[in-house]
Parts: structure tokens; C-alpha cells; sequence
């Protein structure tokens, strides 16, 4: 299936389907070894409307609007949600919900948010992805869930 990647009017990525123009959001679907394979693009209410194998199969104007995307996006999750944390086996499992969609992902149970300069806090996942928390930009259930981690 062959696929068009479009800039908005609003210069959000859009993903045209049949004579609609859908905005979308990337979900790396493996870590960031190789950060151009396997993308989904997920509409607003995060269900995925098309798939990125490799950006090779796109053409040059979609790939263009995709590489412009996920310069525009960085490397790091920015959490502005907390839904879950639970313990697992060794494992504190996470339910967050980003700038990009909600994500799970999992950390062993020693890893720590580590505080930034910014008043910021940065995570990294089992597989190396980055998440970025603004603690003084969460609603209260989200602080609520958090403040016992930062101990």
C-alpha cells in the first residue's frame, strides 16, 4: 500500500487517505538504534492509521515530511500525563501519556528519574528511549504518582 505523508495547514504531519487529510503523530515502535524503521503514525486518539517499515518506500516528498517530523520531534518522549506506575517482577512498569500518544514502557526498579538543571526529570526505558518530565507542568494525579519515585 502506497502512502502520502502531507503538511497541514495548521504545519502539523497529516497522512492523506482516500480525499482525507489525517493528522498524525510518530510512534517509534523499536528503540532508537535505528530511529527511522518501524514508525507508526497514529491519529489523535492514538489508533494507528499507516506504517513506516523503512522510509525507503516512501516517495521523496512523503519521506521528506516524515524526516522533517521526526527532526522536529526529537529523541526524547516529553511525559505530560502519568496514568500508572506499577511493580512488576524487578520491573516498574509505566502507563504515561506524551506529546506523541500514551506509551508504556518499562524501567528495572532501581532506575530513578534523574533530576536536570532545568527542574526537569529524565528517564530511560529498558531499551534506551528517553522520556522527559516537567514535574511543575503535571496535573495533581500525575504528581501524586510521581512524588513517591523521586525519594
Amino acid at each position: 500500500m502506497s502512502m502520502e505523508l502531507v503538511r497541514l495547514t495548521d504545519n502539523r504531519l497529516g497522512l492523506r487517505k482516500d480525499s482525507e487529510e489525517i493528522p498524525v503523530t510518530i510512534m517509534r515502535c523499536f528503540p532508537w538504534s535505528n530511529p527511522t524503521s518501524y514508525l507508526s503514525l497514529r491519529d489523535e486518539k492514538g489508533e494507528e492509521q499507516g506504517f513506516v517499515t523503512h522510509l525507503e518506500e516512501l516517495s521523496p516528498s512523503s519521506r521528506s515530511h516524515l524526516e522533517q517530523e521526526l527532526r522536529l520531534t526529537g529523541q526524547t518522549f516529553e511525559i505530560i500525563r502519568i496514568q500508572k506506575v506499577q511493580k512488576e517482577i524487578e520491573l516498574r512498569c509505566w502507563e504515561v501519556e506524551t506529546k506523541g500518544g500514551n506509551r508504556h514502557f518499562q524501567t528495572e526498579l532501581d532506575v530513578w528519574p534523574r533530576a536536570l538543571p532545568d527542574g526537569s526529570l529524565l528517564l530511560q526505558d529498558l531499551f534506551g528511549d528517553l522520556y522527559r518530565i516537567h514535574p511543575q507542568s503535571l496535573d495533581a494525579p500525575s504528581l501524586k504518582i510521581l512524588t513517591p519515585l523521586l525519594g
